[in-house]
């Protein structure tokens, strides 16, 4: 029996069909409470058939040897050849080892895994074919969105009540999360914690839509937001972190240690919440679109004891880096040439999006390490936006 998904974004389809149900299950969770989800396949838009079984396997398992590219796609290294007829095999190379094959005559992806997964399925954990299958269905309706016209942004959204949504953008470590979580932990929809996409509308609007993705929480946010506990309470039940949580912040969540946490190399370790836990573990609301009103430029101040600012003295102009592109360089490279790469070659969407952008009210917010002062000074951002949708809020005092 095959058990089938259609996933929804902006009229753009991706269908889903597997021999196990825990696929089509945990791609409903993933993908619900920002794209639509429902059970059936659509025949129009691309397709994902996901095996559990690997008796009577349709993929001929490809030796890493005879893969010529290799790529770390969210941190898993994988094995890939781009075939003369445009086709694309693949293989992990962690056990068990998931196989891909990509055709693009008819946008048919076939992934198989090499053991049996359902099996060993623990209650609320996505099997590795689970994963993998939502990961791609991500980047299959990312190349379609791409095609119509829309671009992805490294920025935050949060909605406010007026429906009209403030953008947090800057780099990675800026504050974009801090101020998304924040604010959606004080009565805004919380429509996209890292990136999101974006397109200008007829009348002029810039319109935003989800990117489903997991939230990277530094521990000492987590515990500020009043959620360490909570997230420990889950991991202690037997709820799976998610896969690529490092261990030792999984056990420091289970053991209530909230200090922050880094490698060797300095690297900060965060815990990786899933876009459904966010929802059934802290009660987010998730939003499904919004217009954007204003743009918010975070930065988390690294002195000693500053205090949350609007800095008037930082430049605020939006700049191309805002764009999130499908080269090595991120963290989901564009393994099967979807987008061919990149998302340049839609100069004219970018340079609107980006025009429109810099017409926004926006506002350079330096935040510190005080999470009551950092919420007092977004909540009344968010509050005179709420009011004046579009327009200049006064200066803060």
């Amino acid at each position: 029996m095959l058990h089938t998904l259609t996933v929804a974004a902006s009229h753009r389809t991706v269908a889903i069909r597997s021999d196990t149900r825990t696929v089509t299950d945990w791609a409903k969770r993933y993908f619900g409470l920002s794209w639509t989800a429902t059970p059936g396949a659509d025949d129009t838009g691309p397709l994902i058939t996901a095996t559990d079984n690997p008796i009577g396997n349709a993929i001929e398992a490809p030796e890493s040897a005879e893969l010529t590219d290799e790529a770390v796609f969210a941190r898993e290294r994988i094995h890939y050849s781009r075939h003369p007829d445009g086709t694309v095999t693949a293989r992990t190379q962690t056990a068990p080892v998931l196989q891909y094959r990509y055709t693009p005559a008819n946008h048919h992806l076939a992934v198989t895994s090499s053991s049996r997964l359902a099996l060993t399925a623990i209650p609320d954990r996505p099997t590795r074919l689970a994963t993998a299958v939502t990961r791609f269905t991500r980047e299959l309706m990312r190349a379609q969105l791409i095609a119509d016209g829309w671009v992805l942004l490294h920025a935050s959204a949060t909605v406010l009540a007026n429906g009209t949504a403030l953008l947090a953008v800057g780099d990675s470590g800026a504050g974009k999360t801090t101020t998304a979580l924040t604010l959606a932990a004080n009565g805004c929809a919380l429509l996209a914690n890292d990136c999101c996409f974006a397109r200008l509308n007829t009348a002029g609007e810039l319109d935003l839509l989800p990117w489903p993705s997991a939230a990277a929480i530094g521990l000492g946010l987590l515990e500020a937001l009043g959620w360490s506990s909570i997230a420990g309470a889950h991991l202690a039940d037997g709820e799976s972190p998610h896969p690529t949580q490092h261990p030792q912040v999984t056990d420091a969540l289970i053991t209530e240690r909230t200090a922050p946490m880094r490698t060797q190399t300095g690297r900060e370790l965060k815990a990786h919440i899933w876009p459904e836990q966010l929802s059934r573990w802290f009660h987010l609301t998730q939003a499904t679109t919004a217009t954007a009103t204003a743009v918010l430029l975070p930065r988390i101040d690294p002195t000693a004891d500053p205090v949350p600012r609007i800095n008037t003295e930082r430049c605020t102009e939006i700049t191309p880096s805002v764009f999130v592109t499908s080269d090595g360089a991120e963290r989901y490279p564009d393994l099967f040439g979807l987008t061919d790469g990149s998302t340049r070659e839609h100069s004219t969407a970018r340079a609107a999006v980006i025009a429109h952008l810099n017409t926004l009210p926006r506002y350079a917010v330096d935040l510190g390490h005080d999470h009551a002062a950092n919420t007092d000074i977004l909540r009344a951002l968010a509050s005179r936006f709420a009011q004046r949708p579009g327009g200049r809020i006064p200066a803060l005092e």
